[in-house]
């Protein structure tokens, strides 16, 4: 593959939080890098042209189809490399036992998503590379034989920004203590259960502890006369989640160490939190234990007991919450700045195509030096209108047929009834 101007091609297959990080994130990356770069969704009708043009394609969690056959030899035609991006352990079938996700008790959407963990592994099999979110994810896909490596996810300029005027407006210091905990999905469930003992017996001992639950989390009972405290709120758009997470005094990244799918799990939680300075306290999962250096920018803990010993003494210490945050603040400025994954992209795109990638413009090491600067940021909200449930729709019925598309549909309005009749329990 010859260099000068290498042209880049970054599209998913999916919506939603795993494309931002996945897609937007990369796509800023990759501009801020000075490469030549387009964003593209798999429902694109101009998804050919723009394929026909990039010597190198990377697919976001695009599970296999007509049209990605057809990448993979429109790549390869032209000398071209075809990448799969993978941030979830969505490629082994076997895996979806371990997950707990209420709305897998509709066997439509039981199905769908067993058939799409196959035709995931059916895309990775046609790829020439693979890069994903976690160590732990790695050395999965290594094991299948596929060449891997791990860009981890990071924040976006626009992230920063409004995180910083979140972190600027945060109302002033009281006697309450919150404690929160924010989810984008019902399947963290069981990851939350597992710490529901220490924080009963905190919300017991400390009267002025609140803990805050954002998004579909269901806290269960036993919480007593000390459920006045608990407070749940609905799943906010990600612009507005900052203005939350910096009224949180400390923040709850728990996971399920013995659950694959669990331990697969980046470390975004302890970047959003640190972006508004409050200290994360984790399990010790493959991604936060590189992220965080117990009892210096966070807390990593293992056993009730540890869970209970280190939000204690964060409650009753303001400021060791403090010091930690900012340590925290300065760590993830330091190694998930979008700068510093730029060079990592050039860097792993280098190592994919043997060779160094000339970037005539950019000169990212003097960039670096400015990490702390909120610059102008290229907002990822005109392509998050797209692709529409209608788009979605159209192409499921093309690449995958009627019946298909009749089970999503099925899917989509048993959710939308979900909350007046909700899915059996799953044990």
């Amino acid at each position: 593959m010859t260099d000068p101007m290498l042209s880049l091609l970054i599209m998913s297959g999916v919506r939603g939080d795993p494309r931002r990080y996945r897609t937007f994130h990369l796509y800023e990356q990759a501009c801020l890098a000075g490469l030549n770069c387009q964003l593209s969704h798999v429902t694109d009708d101009k998804l050919q042209n723009k394929a026909q043009s990039a010597d190198i394609v990377i697919l976001h969690r695009a599970y296999f189809t007509d049209q990605i056959a057809w990448l993979e030899k429109e790549a390869h035609r032209k000398g071209g490399l075809l990448i799969q991006d993978i941030d979830d352990l969505v490629f082994e079938p076997d895996v979806f036992q371990y997950i707990n996700s209420p709305d897998f008790a509709d066997p439509n959407r039981s199905s769908l998503y067993q058939e799409e963990m196959r035709m995931y592994r059916k895309t990775m099999e046609l790829c020439d590379a693979v890069t994903t979110s976690t160590g732990f994810l790695a050395e999965r896909i290594r094991q299948l034989g596929n060449p891997v490596w791990v860009h981890r996810n990071a924040f976006s300029l626009e992230m920063l920004d409004r995180s910083e005027k979140a972190h600027k407006s945060k109302k002033g210091m009281d006697e309450r203590v919150v404690i929160g905990y924010a989810s984008g999905t019902a399947t963290h469930n069981q990851d939350f259960a597992q710490i529901k003992p220490a924080l009963i017996t905190i919300l017991r001992n400390f009267p002025n502890v609140e803990l805050w639950l954002v998004g579909p989390l269901d806290p269960g009972k036993a919480w007593g006369s000390m459920g006045d405290r608990v407070h749940k709120f609905k799943k906010v758009p990600w612009r507005n989640l900052p203005e939350i997470q910096a009224q949180f005094d400390i923040n709850l990244a728990p996971v399920r160490t013995d659950n694959p799918f669990g331990e697969s799990k980046s470390e975004i939680k302890y970047v959003e939190s640190a972006l508004v300075r409050v200290p994360t306290v984790a399990s010790p999962s493959d991604a936060f234990k590189v992220a965080i250096r117990h009892a210096d920018n966070g807390f990593l803990a293992t056993s009730t007991k540890e869970w209970e010993y280190i939000l204690e003494e964060l409650i009753c210490e303001p400021g060791l919450r403090r010091k930690v945050g900012e340590a925290a603040f300065e760590d993830v400025i330091q190694r998930y700045h979008p700068l510093v994954r730029a060079k990592q992209l050039v860097e792993t795109l280098s190592a994919m195509i043997g060779q160094v990638i000339n970037l005539p413009v950019k000169n990212l090491d003097e960039d670096i030096d400015k990490l702390g600067s909120t610059q102008s940021y290229w907002s990822s909200a005109q392509a998050e209108k797209s692709p529409s449930l209608y788009q979605m729709g159209r192409y499921t019925l093309r690449n995958r047929g009627f019946n298909v598309l009749l089970k999503q549909i099925r899917v989509y309005f048993r959710r939308l009834v979900a909350p007046i009749v909700p899915y059996r329990r799953i044990s």
